[in-house]
């Protein structure tokens, strides 16, 4: 058994160790000691390798602790007691999509992930509305009349929020970047004690609405630091969190691709994305190689249109995964509508950079000042300041693939120790408990293994729920009944009492009853 010990005081911390030896004690356990609750909290977790050692644990707090050190004492306690329950807790969780963007796939990434962790995920799909949000934009060319027609179609949407909250008594909402909400839904839902984050997943220095909503919300994501920051606690912000992108290792992945996939999508050089500003100037100066530029947004593409794929069609996940398989080099050049090459003021790193890595892609990416933290440069990936540098980079580890699959291998291995959208949602719920009960109250889950428990001496009944799955299943009536429905043979008396409840309750619902 592993002993730590916290001591809330740096005084009292002093003190102690001056009146006595505690070597003998230390040799023993583990110490802290520190006024920052954040920064304790952290350190157990290094020390028990990560926040998932912290459960199943034991907690004791000194009463003494709690009337010289309270405010340091009682934060703490919170963030423990929600790292010792985390392994125990399954929460419904609504997770609300965009109309459309680069945020709509993210929004799969992040209920798969949410589910891996065991948690009860359902997606609220705006995208169903996108055909009708493109119709009212056409129904009258006046601007107050198509604002008032999309504020009434954004109301409509928020109000969907609430009303499917509601009725799966969701503990969590989670919003992703231009998701539909409005304040009195926000509002509304924290009445109810449900409690809101949102992932801000834009370029805050383009995307404006990102400081003007994020004081709405519970928690506020984001993935910009430094400056961005200091704007959110200036536009008074509930709590922001900086929460980077990542990928999904069971969707980008590597492949082995057939001669004609090889054929189709590969080449010496690639880029998948939109037609920005800066990538119709900075491609220029790339087409003496053989390159192919996948994407949508290039109407007139000038020059570039000779090694344009598919007309300009826009590309799906898994053929761009194909794409990032198949390349020899992925280029991957961050968007700006303002410079001609690379930003010299970027420093998100944007989905593509994860996704690659996780394929198992070479790619080289223009510097941004936050990528250094995630991938360590030259080793894990490949930088260019200029087109003469990206150049030069190109002709190097086209030269040298051996180099390259080098740092592709590295970068895929850091991906998957610390840049998928589990390690992510990991983080989000963290946050979001250490501040924030969830709301309802907790529904004890009826696995297998907990409704055997419950059965008791009843030996039929309890085989009769071993029959249904794995110990660690969840069993609903409507799951059961499917099962008992797929086997062949006549109903024993506990199927035949289950199928009998579940007829019950069926009527009931269409009474309106329950």
């Amino acid at each position: 058994m592993k002993v730590l010990a916290v001591e809330p005081s740096l005084r009292v911390a002093s003190a102690a160790l001056r009146a006595r030896d505690f070597n003998p004690v230390l040799d023993a356990a583990g110490y802290l000691a520190g006024e920052e609750p954040a920064t304790l909290f952290d350190s157990l977790g290094n020390l028990l390798e990560g926040s998932k050692g912290l459960q199943g644990g034991k907690l004791y707090v000194s009463p003494a602790a709690r009337r010289y050190a309270p405010r340091v004492t009682d934060e703490l306690e919170a963030r423990v007691r929600q790292a010792l329950s985390r392994g125990r807790r399954r929460l419904r969780i609504l997770v609300v999509s965009p109309l459309y963007g680069g945020s709509l796939p993210i929004t799969g990434y992040v209920a798969r992930a949410l589910e891996s962790l065991g948690h009860r995920v359902e997606v609220l799909d705006n995208s169903v509305f996108d055909p009708a949000r493109v119709h009212l934009d056409r129904v009258s060319r006046d601007p107050t009349h198509q604002a008032q027609l999309q504020a009434l179609f954004t109301t409509l949407m928020a109000e969907s929020v609430t009303a499917k909250a509601l009725d799966m008594k969701a503990q969590i909402v989670f919003f992703m970047a231009q998701s539909p909400a409005t304040p009195e839904v926000l509002e509304e839902l924290r009445r109810f004690g449900i409690p809101t984050a949102f992932w801000f997943v834009e370029d805050g220095r383009l995307f404006e609405y990102g400081l003007r909503y994020a004081p709405l919300y519970d928690v506020f994501f984001h993935i910009q630091k430094g400056w961005y920051e200091e704007e959110l606690r200036r536009a008074g912000v509930r709590h922001a969190h900086y929460l980077p992108l990542a990928a999904d290792p069971e969707i980008h992945r590597p492949l082995s691709l057939s001669p004609g996939e090889v054929e189709e999508f590969g080449s010496d050089l690639s880029h998948v994305g939109a037609g920005y500003f800066n990538r119709r100037h900075f491609f220029l100066g790339l087409l003496d190689y053989d390159f192919k530029l996948w994407g949508n947004e290039w109407e007139n593409a000038a020059a570039l249109a000779k090694v344009l794929q598919r007309n300009g069609e826009r590309i799906g996940t898994e053929e761009a995964v194909k794409i990032f398989n198949a390349s020899r080099i992925n280029l991957n050049l961050h968007s700006s509508t303002y410079t001609e090459g690379v930003n010299p003021h970027g420093d998100f790193v944007n989905p593509r950079t994860f996704e690659i890595a996780a394929a198992g892609g070479f790619q080289l990416v223009d510097e941004r000042s936050l990528l250094p933290e995630l991938f360590t440069p030259g080793e894990e990936i490949v930088t260019f300041r200029t087109l003469a540098e990206c150049r030069a980079a190109i002709d190097h580890y086209l030269a040298h693939p051996e180099e390259a699959r080098a740092v592709a291998e590295a970068s895929r291995r850091r991906v998957l120790a610390e840049h998928t959208y589990r390690h992510r949602m990991e983080e989000a719920l963290e946050v979001i408990l250490a501040h924030h009960e969830p709301g309802f109250p907790q529904v004890p889950l009826n696995t297998v293994e907990t409704l055997v428990e419950e059965a008791g001496e009843d030996e039929e009944l309890a085989s009769f729920f071993r029959r249904m799955g794995e110990p660690e299943e969840e069993l609903t009536l409507e799951g059961i009944v499917e099962k008992i429905e797929t086997q062949e043979h006549e109903l024993s008396e506990t199927e035949a009492i289950f199928m009998l409840m579940h007829e019950f309750h069926s009527w009931a619902k269409e009474k309106g009853v329950v």
